[in-house]
C-alpha cells in the first residue's frame, strides 16, 4: 500500500527529489547539538498547542455566563476532555520555556549576527506573539485566577504617561475587564494573534531555509560578512537525516514526556488558587499574580517606587531585545564568549530575570 502510495505521488511532486534535497544531501553545520533542535521542538509544541485549541474551542461558549460552565463541562463532561484541557494548559507553560531556551541558544551562538538580523527579528517577534498568546488565552475560562490575572496585567501599561490609559483601554475593551474584554482576548487567542504569530513562523522558516543553518563561531572560523547573498551549505557537516533528524525526534519525544510526566504527577502544576472558582468582579482575592513568564516584570513594577522608572526600563529592554542586530552591526565578532562586556551584561540580565521571578514566586 505505501509503494502505491509513493509510487501515485511520484509524477506529481518528486518525492524522491525533495527526500534527497532536504533530508538526504541536506548538511547540518559542524557542532550542532541538541540544544540546536529546540527551534524545531518549539515549533511542534506551537502545533500541539494549535491542535489541543481546535479541540476546546469546540466546544467553549465565549461568553461570561457560560464560559466558566462551559469549561467545566469540557473537564468533568466531555470524554477526554480533561485531558485535552490539561495538555493545552501544560503545553501553554512548556512552549514559552522551550522557545526562551531557544533564544539565549541563538545569542550565545551568535546567529543573530548579519546576514541573520531578519531570522532573529522573526523570531523575536513570534515569542512576543507566543506570550501574548498565553496572557490571552488567561481570561478565556472565566474563572477568579484569570480574571483577576488579566486585570493586573492589563493595567501595567496605563503606569505610562500620556499613552498608558489609552494601551490599557484598548487591551481591555474599556476601563475594567468586562464581557467585552472577553470577547477581545478571545478573537484575540483565536484568530487574530495566530495569525500574525504563523506568518511570522513563515518567514522565520524561509529565512532559515534560504540562509542556511548558522555555523558555530567555535567550530568554523570567524569570517567577515559578505556584500552578496551566500548560502551556507557546510560541506564538511552532517546530514540532516538521519544524523539530526534523530536528535529532533529525541527532543520532541523529551518534550512529549515532560508534558505526560506533569499531567500524570503533577496536573494542577500550572492552575493557580482560584482556577475552579468563578470569577467574581468584586471578591478580590488576597494574592493576585501573573503567570510565571511575567512575574519577574510585575515584580520589578511593584518594587521601584516610580512605576514610570520600572514600566520604562521594560519598554526599553523589549526594544533592545527585538532589534539587537542592528544596534550590534557593527561588531564583527560573533563569538559571544570572546565579548565579555556582552557576555557578562546578557548573563547578568538572566539572573536578574530569574531573581525576580524567584522572589514573585515566594
Amino acid at each position: 500500500m505505501r509503494d502505491k502510495i509513493k509510487k501515485w505521488l511520484e509524477p506529481r511532486i518528486g518525492l524522491e527529489e525533495i527526500v534527497r534535497t532536504q533530508f538526504r544531501e541536506y548538511k547540518t553545520p559542524k557542532g550542532a547539538n541538541f540544544w540546536s533542535t529546540l527551534g524545531f521542538v518549539t515549533l511542534v509544541a506551537i502545533l500541539i498547542q494549535v491542535i489541543t485549541g481546535i479541540l476546546l474551542m469546540l466546544y467553549y461558549i465565549p461568553h461570561p455566563s457560560l464560559a466558566f460552565d462551559s469549561v467545566q463541562n469540557i473537564t468533568n463532561g466531555i470524554p477526554f476532555g480533561w485531558l485535552v484541557r490539561l495538555t493545552h494548559n501544560i503545553g501553554s507553560n512548556l512552549v514559552v520555556a522551550t522557545a526562551m531556551l531557544h533564544l539565549v541558544h541563538v545569542f550565545f551562538r551568535g546567529a543573530f549576527k548579519r546576514p541573520r538580523e531578519l531570522t532573529w527579528l522573526t523570531g523575536a517577534v513570534m515569542f512576543i506573539l507566543l506570550l501574548s498568546s498565553c496572557i490571552s488565552g488567561q481570561l478565556l475560562p472565566w474563572n477568579q485566577a484569570g480574571y483577576w490575572s488579566t486585570t493586573v496585567i492589563s493595567s501595567m501599561p496605563s503606569f505610562l504617561p500620556v499613552v498608558g490609559d489609552s494601551i490599557a483601554a484598548f487591551i481591555r475593551g474599556g476601563d475594567t475587564v468586562t464581557a467585552l474584554t472577553l470577547g477581545r482576548f478571545f478573537a484575540f487567542h483565536v484568530v487574530i494573534l495566530p495569525f500574525f504569530l504563523l506568518f511570522c513562523l513563515a518567514l522565520h522558516i524561509f529565512f532559515i531555509r534560504r540562509q542556511g543553518l548558522s555555523p558555530s563561531p567555535e567550530q568554523v572560523p570567524q569570517v567577515l560578512p559578505m556584500a552578496e547573498f551566500h548560502q551556507e551549505q557546510h560541506p564538511d557537516g552532517l546530514p540532516c537525516f538521519p544524523n539530526f533528524s534523530m536528535k529532533r525526534l529525541f527532543m520532541v519525544f523529551l518534550y512529549c514526556a515532560t508534558v505526560s510526566l506533569i499531567l500524570t504527577f503533577s496536573p494542577n502544576l500550572f492552575m493557580p488558587e482560584g482556577t475552579n472558582l468563578l470569577a467574581n468582579p468584586v471578591n478580590t482575592p488576597g494574592l493576585i499574580k501573573p503567570p510565571w513568564y511575567f512575574l519577574a516584570q510585575y515584580q520589578m513594577v511593584k518594587s521601584i517606587p516610580n512605576e514610570f522608572v520600572g514600566i520604562g526600563f521594560q519598554v526599553l529592554v523589549l526594544v533592545v531585545f527585538l532589534f539587537f542586530p542592528f544596534f550590534d552591526a557593527g561588531e564583527t565578532e560573533r563569538s559571544i564568549k570572546k565579548r565579555p562586556a556582552l557576555m557578562t551584561t546578557v548573563i547578568g540580565l538572566l539572573i536578574l530575570w530569574a531573581a525576580l521571578t524567584l522572589w514573585g514566586m515566594r
